[in-house]
C-alpha cells in the first residue's frame, strides 16, 4: 500500500451582505477544521485565499492505492471536499452546474511541473517559507489556445520549474498555488533538464496577449493574492 497525493483547487464567490466578522470567524473554523486533517494524515497542505469577494482554495489530498498503482482516489469525493466539510457553509454564493449548485466550484487541472508520486517524494523538507496563491483572467478567445499549449507543455514532461506550483481554471478563471522561495525544488515531470520545443511554442504566440490584466499587478499575468489561511506538516 502506498500513500499518494492528488492535488485540487476550488472557487467560491462570498454571499452579498457578508459580514467581514462572519466571514473571519467561518475561515478560522475552516482553518481549524484544515488544521486537523493535516495532523491526521488526510491533508499534506492546505491553503484558502481572496481577492474582493472571490475565494480560492488549494488542497493536496493524501488517499491509500491499496497496492494498486494503477489505482486512483475517488474524484467526485475530493472535487466536493470543501463543500462536503461545510467550509464557509451560508457565506457563499452557489455555482451553477449541470449536477446541481456547488458552493465550492472544482477548479481543472491545466498546468504543472512535476508530479507527486507518493506522499514521501512530495513532503517538504525544510519547508516553504510561504505558500501563496495568484490569480489570472483570459481572454475568452484566448482561452482555448491558453489551456491547450499548457496542456501540451504538460505531456511533453521537459519543461523544468517550481515543482510544486499547480494552474487551474474555472470559467475564465486562472487560479496558481505557488510557493517561496520559487528556485527550491526545480524540476520536470520526466525528471529531464529539456529543451521544451512546446514552451517556444506558447512564447511564440504572445503569451500576454491571452491575458486581461489586473491593473495592480503591474504587467505581470498573474495576481498575488491575500492569503487567508495556509499550512502544512511540520518536516
Amino acid at each position: 500500500m502506498t500513500k499518494r497525493i492528488e492535488r485540487a483547487s476550488y472557487r467560491a464567490a462570498v454571499k452579498k451582505g457578508t459580514s467581514e466578522a462572519a466571514l473571519a470567524e467561518a475561515v478560522a473554523r475552516a482553518a481549524r477544521d484544515a488544521a486537523a486533517r493535516v495532523a491526521a494524515g488526510e491533508l499534506l497542505t492546505a491553503g484558502m485565499y481572496r481577492h474582493g469577494d472571490q475565494l480560492f482554495c488549494y488542497l493536496e489530498h493524501i488517499w491509500d492505492d491499496h497496492g494498486d498503482a494503477a489505482a486512483r482516489p475517488d474524484l467526485g469525493v475530493l472535487r466536493r471536499a470543501p463543500e462536503a466539510w461545510g467550509w464557509l457553509d451560508g457565506l457563499v454564493e452557489p455555482f451553477p452546474s449541470i449536477h446541481g449548485p456547488l458552493s465550492w466550484a472544482y477548479m481543472y487541472p491545466v498546468f504543472w511541473f512535476d508530479e507527486p508520486r507518493d506522499l514521501e517524494y512530495y513532503r517538504r523538507d525544510p519547508a516553504p517559507e510561504e505558500r501563496c496563491g495568484r490569480i489570472a483572467v483570459l481572454y475568452p478567445d484566448k482561452l482555448m489556445e491558453y489551456v491547450c499549449h499548457h496542456q501540451a507543455i504538460v505531456a511533453e514532461a521537459t519543461f523544468v520549474g517550481d515543482r510544486y506550483q499547480f494552474i487551474s481554471i474555472h470559467d475564465d478563471v486562472l487560479f496558481s498555488y505557488f510557493e517561496r522561495p520559487r528556485d527550491r525544488g526545480q524540476r520536470s515531470i520526466s525528471g529531464a533538464d529539456g529543451p521544451s520545443e512546446e514552451i517556444e511554442r506558447w512564447l511564440a504566440v504572445d503569451p500576454a496577449s491571452h491575458f486581461d490584466h489586473f491593473p495592480e499587478a503591474n504587467g505581470d499575468d498573474f495576481l498575488v493574492i491575500d492569503t487567508l489561511f495556509a499550512l502544512g506538516p511540520e518536516p
